[in-house]
């Protein structure tokens, strides 16, 4: 129980780590959010280019959103399931 706690910690953090470089990546290199910001800011009156860039950037943020929360709930779910194998390894036995 204790190792399967102790790799289950592991693999969360892990997933939660690389969830969050992944978002991460694809936040900084949204191309096609800068492009429409862009053209909003020419045309910053335009309902087609409103339209364009209030879903553009509920995608942008929402990318830093999910980075964000990838590594805090694969840190503290990861660190809390590693923390749990611990302190089951040093309680006595019954």
């Amino acid at each position: 129980m204790i190792t399967w706690l102790r790799v289950l910690g592991v693999v969360v953090l892990l997933l939660g780590v690389v969830a969050a470089i992944v978002c991460s990546v694809q936040f900084v290199g949204d191309a096609n959010y800068y492009e429409i910001v862009a053209a909003y800011e020419r045309h910053p009156n335009h309902a087609i280019f409103q339209a364009e860039y209030w879903a553009a950037a509920g995608r942008h943020w929402a990318l830093l959103v999910a980075a964000v929360a990838g590594l805090f709930v694969g840190l503290t779910t990861g660190s809390t399931l590693i923390a749990l194998a611990e302190i089951l390894r040093r309680l006595p036995p019954r």
